[in-house]
């Protein structure tokens, strides 16, 4: 009888920790997420400010 018991404790502690760890790695991947999509917008505001202007001289040609 407490062999049952503690194989059912140690299975709902087993349950109990692999809850805590997806919990874990949705946080992570959520937060990469976020970085990553800040990243791009950064990026793309960075190639906006850095277009020539019409009118401008090619010093390049």
């Amino acid at each position: 009888m407490l062999d049952s018991v503690s194989s059912i404790a140690a299975l709902a502690t087993q349950m109990t920790t692999q809850k805590t760890v997806q919990q874990v790695d949705m946080a992570v991947l959520n937060k990469a997420q976020d970085i990553q999509k800040q990243q791009g917008e950064a990026a793309l505001k960075l190639l906006e400010s850095a277009t020539v202007a019409p009118n401008s001289i090619d010093v390049h040609a």
